[in-house]
């Protein structure tokens, strides 16, 4: 019997290690194009408008508004607020980039010596409040 059991633990390990143990994800970035009684219109990077049913004040990340970057899971219905947030630059100084983000606010990011090139006056970019970091935006731009 002993002699049996090991031989199948080998072929056991074996087959595991061919299976496709990656994890699919299914997320995706939307932009919230309205917020309605029903729930959530998301709009993707196409033009193409789904409605989804979530409360907005309940969505992980915080209350969201129309504007803002979302990623969500269509498979498993999850959806979380996107950390990077679209922004425009109004202005930049020897110490700082003054940032206009879509609600009208106004953040300030610290210069740092990877953005004096990077950057300038009216890129849009994305901003990360968190952590107070900034990257260009590979999306397009919000109208």
């Amino acid at each position: 019997m002993k002699k049996l059991i090991i031989p199948q633990l080998i072929l056991f390990f074996v087959f595991l290690s061919f299976s496709d143990t990656s994890a699919r994800t299914y997320w995706r970035t939307y932009i919230i194009d309205e917020i309605t009684n029903e729930g959530i219109i998301l709009k993707d990077f196409e033009g193409k408008r789904f409605l989804v049913h979530k409360d907005p004040n309940k969505i992980k990340g915080g209350p969201i508004e129309p504007g803002d970057y979302v990623r969500f899971d269509t498979v498993k219905n999850k959806m979380k607020k996107n950390p990077w947030q679209p922004a425009w630059i109004t202005e930049i100084g020897s110490n700082s980039i003054t940032l206009e983000l879509h609600n009208g606010e106004t953040a300030q990011v610290n210069m740092k010596r990877g953005y004096r090139d990077q950057f300038k006056k009216g890129d849009v970019v994305e901003y990360k409040a968190s952590k107070g970091h900034l990257k260009k935006s590979h999306l397009q731009p919000l109208e």
